[in-house]
C-alpha cells in the first residue's frame, strides 16, 4: 500500500463533484458559479463549525495548484461490480489529489498521494501488463462499437468488438480474448485551466487484449468530470476507425509527458 496522507478518503456524489473541483478556484469566482443546488452532497467535506475539514482543504490546494490535470475513463467486461472505472490526477509538486469511481457507485473518492508515486498508481490501472506484442488484431474497427462503449454499453460493445474481429480475423489469439471477454478500452486526456473551467488539450485512446494493444484513431473526449464518455459523433460516410500497433513501452512514453508537462507547470 502507498502512502496516503488521509487516513480515509471524502466521499461525495458524484454530481457534487464539479461543485467539490469548483471551490479551488479564487474564492470570489467559485461562490458566483455555484448555486445552492450545485452544493447539494458537499455537506460531508465540512466540519460542524462550517469550516472545511482538513482532507478538504488538502486536495482543494492541490487542485488549486493544478493547470493541466490528467483523467483516464476506461471500459471492459472485465471490471467488477460494474464495466466503467474513471480517475481524475491532479498533479503537485509534493502531492496530488485523486478523483475516483468505480463499479456501478454513485459516489466519487477524493484522496491525496505522494506525487513520486503517481505513475505507478497510474500504472497500475492503466491496460493488461503482458508484454506479449502478439499483432494478430484486426486493422480497424467499425464505428458501431465505438458508438457502444461510448454508450457505456459493455454488452453490445463485447458483441460488436466480436463479430468486427472475426470478420477479419477467423483465427487469432486476439479474437479468442474477445470472445473470452478479455478486452479493455481507455481513454486519457490532458486539459488545461482556463478562466471558466478545463478545456482538452490532448487525448489518447487504447484497445488491448493480454496480448497487445492498439491504439484507436478517435477523437472523443470525455468531460473532465464527472467523467462520462461523450455522445459519439460520427463524421459522415466514416464507419471504420483505425487501430495502429503500439507497445507499452511506447504508451508509457507517451503518458510520461502527460507527467513531465505537470511537473513544470507546478514548478
Amino acid at each position: 500500500m502507498m502512502s496516503t496522507f488521509f487516513l480515509s478518503p471524502l466521499t461525495l456524489p458524484i454530481a457534487s463533484v464539479p461543485a467539490f473541483i469548483a471551490l479551488a478556484r479564487p474564492e470570489e469566482s467559485a461562490r458566483e458559479d455555484l448555486s445552492g443546488q450545485a452544493q447539494m452532497g458537499l455537506d460531508t467535506i465540512y466540519e460542524a463549525d462550517g469550516q472545511l475539514r482538513a482532507q478538504a482543504r488538502e486536495a482543494l490546494a492541490v487542485i488549486r495548484e493544478t493547470d493541466a490535470p490528467l483523467s483516464h475513463l476506461s471500459l471492459s467486461p472485465r471490471f467488477h461490480p460494474g464495466p466503467l472505472r474513471s480517475f481524475c490526477y491532479f498533479f503537485a509538486a509534493e502531492q496530488s489529489a485523486i478523483v475516483q469511481t468505480a463499479g456501478g457507485s454513485e459516489t466519487a473518492e477524493v484522496f491525496c498521494h505522494k506525487s513520486h508515486d503517481l505513475p505507478r498508481f497510474i500504472a497500475e490501472r492503466s491496460p493488461f501488463p503482458s508484454q506479449k506484442n502478439r499483432f494478430d488484431g484486426p486493422k480497424r474497427i467499425s464505428s458501431a462499437f465505438l458508438e457502444a462503449v461510448h454508450r457505456g454499453d459493455v454488452e453490445d460493445a463485447q458483441r460488436i468488438l466480436y463479430e468486427d474481429v472475426s470478420s477479419e480475423k477467423k483465427r487469432s489469439s486476439f479474437l479468442r480474448q474477445v470472445r473470452e471477454g478479455q478486452w479493455e478500452y481507455h481513454t486519457w486526456t490532458q486539459w488545461e485551466r482556463t478562466p471558466d473551467g478545463y478545456r482538452a488539450r490532448q487525448t489518447i485512446s487504447t484497445l488491448s487484449v493480454p496480448s497487445a494493444l492498439y491504439l484507436v484513431e478517435s477523437s472523443s473526449i470525455p468531460t473532465l468530470f464527472p467523467p462520462l464518455l461523450p455522445t459519439f459523433t460520427l463524421e459522415e460516410g466514416k464507419t471504420k476507425f483505425p487501430l495502429s500497433r503500439c507497445t507499452r513501452t511506447e504508451l508509457w512514453i507517451q503518458l510520461a509527458r502527460f507527467f513531465a508537462m505537470n511537473v513544470t507547470t507546478s514548478h
